[in-house]
């Protein structure tokens, strides 16, 4: 029954909503990371004014399958392949309306999607053969054919998208008879399924044939919803496909006014106005939460990744001994239990969380003030400022700028922590808060790291998909932009690259997991970034209005599989 309360809540002004990304393809933490030192009460004062595509769809998913209302945390633009391809909200979003041949299931496996279960692998991991399955429909009504799949890895190495080119430059040859599709790689890669194969977004060769700009194609893909309208900082409304091939799913609309303000977002959580949103909560709200009526707290293991990105390009950053002074200046307890409450594993510097295949032991940051003030007397950073703060080598003040998104109250938290830390070594980090699209022009033009880069330090974070990704260390440390696609520091090694080549040409697991292991240990020596934490997924949800909710590993309880049929 749709609930009468009025909307009578909202938060200390010196505290905001806990929102946190989902965790799921590319980026992670565009809204993420709201918090404070402790939730207060609520009081009964009017809320502030929510936008107005929320109040037109103010309980419209109350009680009901029909309807359903989801707060989106960001204007991600169209949502297509080609205009949206980094991560949280966007990815998972995307994964509504564009399938892959495979997909990552609700317990982190991947698993045939668009294809029959039945696949074959040759012994050097060169050939992969699958077979679509019949009765998929593109959202016009054409159907797809495995014509669109080979036309997929083609068009995509016409575009400047650095993901897509990545997975598909990996393939020499691809060929279709009837339904069967043949993928013959460049170099032996055992990972291509989980890694290729599953996180390609299949597109429509007849909507996309002959045209330059992928990005000026409006959105249709074969996924179990259809892109409806979308207003440009308004809403988006996703409407379903009844005859998906998978089944039709559970909720036939699906309202996303697009909520920026995490304390709004709190607000129509808990007063029945939205049944989720695209996001986790922080542990210091997750109390205010499991307290409120209707709402139901959802936890599933975290693999996205908070990190401490450095400029490698510009000085000090380019010495690896700088890097890692800094590095020993942390206190990640501290962090974990202050910020985190607990909820949260301390990140390694080989990268790979501690339980997933390619983890290495032993490779745990060092957390030692002495040992750090030691290697920056002997880089020669000895002169001191009035402050006791260290001066750059040519004398001048050094003050590193600490890049933050302002969304984000719980990564401004951490960062100004890290700054505080930094200056018991004599390192002034002034943490400057900017709106993410500024933060992510700096750190990320274009989203392309070939296209360089501008900033000190930087708070970023890679969602779980990105971190459990094979040799994903490669991608985060090779100075080759199709390999090192997540290199957002500029970081330079010609040995590891190297031994990155070695690894990539090789079909061999065991080579791999030894080849992998040295990746790992020299990028742990050389600290190109700080891989700080990997926080555990805390979704908060109306029970009331919608109980198909599924816990996903990795990702938060929007997720593509809480609106599909049981598989």
């Amino acid at each position: 029954m749709k609930k009468e309360r009025t909307l009578a809540f909202i938060l200390s002004l010196a505290l905001a909503l806990g929102l946190a990304a989902c965790g799921g393809d590319g980026k992670s933490g565009t809204t993420d990371g709201v918090s404070g030192t402790a939730v207060e009460k609520l009081s009964q004062e009017p809320s502030q004014k929510v936008s107005a595509a929320a109040e037109e769809t103010k309980g419209a998913g109350e009680g009901s399958s029909d309807e359903l209302v989801v707060a989106m945390t960001k204007d991600e633009n169209t949502l297509t392949p080609f205009t949206y391809v980094t991560g949280t909200p966007g990815f998972d979003v995307m994964r509504f309306l564009y399938d892959s041949l495979f997909t990552i299931d609700a317990n982190n496996e991947a698993v045939p999607w668009m294809v029959e279960d039945e696949y074959t692998v040759n012994e050097d991991f060169t050939e992969f053969t699958v077979t679509l399955k019949d009765g998929q429909k593109w959202h016009d009504g054409e159907p797809v054919t495995a014509e669109d799949v080979k036309f997929t890895f083609e068009y995509v190495q016409t575009q400047s998208t650095g993901r897509w080119i990545t997975i598909a430059s990996a393939v020499k040859e691809i060929a279709v008879s009837g339904n069967e599709i043949t993928f013959t790689l460049a170099e032996p890669n055992p990972s291509f399924i989980r890694d290729g194969l599953a996180d390609m977004r299949i597109i429509a060769k007849h909507k996309y044939d002959g045209v330059e700009d992928g990005t000026t194609v409006d959105n249709m893909g074969s996924g179990p919803y259809r892109l409806a309208e979308y207003v440009t900082g308004e809403y988006y409304t996703l409407e379903a496909v009844d005859d998906y091939f998978r089944g039709t799913p559970t909720v036939k609309t699906i309202r996303m006014p697009i909520v920026t303000d995490g304390s709004v977002t709190q607000q129509m959580l808990l007063s029945g106005e939205i049944a989720a949103f695209t996001g986790t909560i922080t542990p210091e709200v997750a109390d205010t939460f499991e307290a409120a009526e209707d709402v139901e707290l959802l936890q599933s293991e975290g693999f996205a990744s908070t990190l401490l990105l450095f400029n490698c390009e510009r000085t000090p950053f380019d010495n690896a001994k700088f890097r890692t002074a800094l590095s020993q200046a942390i206190n990640l307890d501290e962090i974990v239990e202050q910020v985190y409450l607990g909820m949260a594993e301390k990140g390694t510097a080989g990268h790979v969380k501690e339980g997933l295949a390619e983890y290495v032991a032993g490779l745990d940051y060092v957390y030692d003030v002495d040992g750090a003030n030691a290697l920056l007397d002997e880089l020669g950073y000895t002169e001191r400022d009035g402050d006791g703060m260290r001066l750059a080598l040519d004398g001048a003040e050094m003050d590193l700028e600490f890049l933050v998104y302002s969304g984000s109250t719980l990564r401004i938290r951490m960062a100004e922590i890290i700054s505080m830390q930094f200056e018991k070594i004599g390192v002034r980090a002034t943490v400057t808060s900017l709106d993410a699209d500024t933060v992510d022009a700096m750190v990320w033009p274009g989203f392309d790291v070939a296209s360089g880069r501008d900033f000190d330090l930087s708070m970023w974070g890679w969602s779980a998909p990105v971190v459990q990704k094979s040799g994903v260390i490669i991608t985060m440390c090779d100075s080759d932009p199709t390999l090192g696609g997540d290199n957002l520091g500029g970081y330079v090694n010609p040995d590891f690259d190297a031994l990155a080549a070695e690894y990539l040409a090789s079909a061999d697991t065991e080579f791999r997991r030894e080849t992998n292991e040295k990746l790992q240990r020299m990028a742990a020596a050389d600290t190109p970034f700080i891989t700080l934490l990997f926080s555990d997924n805390i979704s908060a949800v109306n029970a009331s209005a919608y109980d198909g909710w599924v816990t996903a590993a990795g990702t938060c309880a929007f997720n593509v599989f809480s609106f599909l049929p049981q598989q």
